[in-house]
């Protein structure tokens, strides 16, 4: 009887082992999320590091990290394998460059040249096995440097500061010129009338 048993979880289980595998390694986990600012017309690399536990040691699986652009529809960009074979759908004008020989190290970033408007947005690296199976993603927002975005916007206020410092340094200047004057002319008009009163004194005595 218990010969039994075991021939009967031997012809029935073990065919389903690979599934509760799939399904145990297919989560479709979160692993990062991260913020890339960049300049237009300049290159920028896109990031994505997977740690080598989440896909084994089998370097002969199906395994493929998908790039994605989620705008609206959805854009699919390229797909690279573990082995370093790389599939673009769309390659903006072949200004994404891929780093194949990194991938068997669980490094899948891209480097996008000439950063065009329509490049900004966010991002997806969807590490896949086979076709029904995510295993994990990672996002990366892509978004415009600050400096870019409000640097012409701060040249009225720079220009206004600097006209308004010099405009505020010709009044220093006007003012001490007004108290000056009125000094010397104070001053001018007490020496005379001490003068003409040293004169009538002296008449007064001869």
């Amino acid at each position: 009887m218990a010969l039994n048993r075991i021939m009967f979880f031997t012809v029935w289980m073990l065919p389903l082992l690979p599934c509760f595998t799939a399904e145990s390694k297919c989560k479709n986990r979160l692993i990062s999320s991260i913020n890339v600012t960049t300049e237009l017309q300049s290159d920028v690399l896109l990031p994505c590091n997977f740690e080598a536990t989440l896909f084994g040691s089998n370097q002969t699986a199906d395994i493929a990290a998908v790039w994605i652009q989620r705008n609206i529809p959805a854009d699919i960009l390229l797909e690279i394998k573990l082995q370093g074979e790389v599939m673009f759908w769309n390659n903006r004008d072949k200004r994404i460059k891929t780093f194949p020989k990194l991938s068997k190290s669980g490094n899948f970033s891209i480097l996008l040249h000439n950063v065009q408007q329509s490049d900004l947005g966010l991002y997806r690296c969807e590490l896949h096995e086979g076709i029904n199976c995510r295993i994990a993603y990672q996002e990366v927002q892509l978004e415009p440097t600050e400096a870019v975005s409000g640097g012409f916007l701060s040249l009225p206020i720079t220009a206004g500061a600097l006209g308004g410092g010099i405009i505020l340094l010709g009044l220093l200047i006007i003012s001490y010129s007004c108290v000056k004057r009125s000094k010397d002319s104070t001053d001018k008009t007490v020496c005379s009338k001490f003068h003409l009163s040293e004169l009538m004194c002296s008449a007064e005595r001869k």
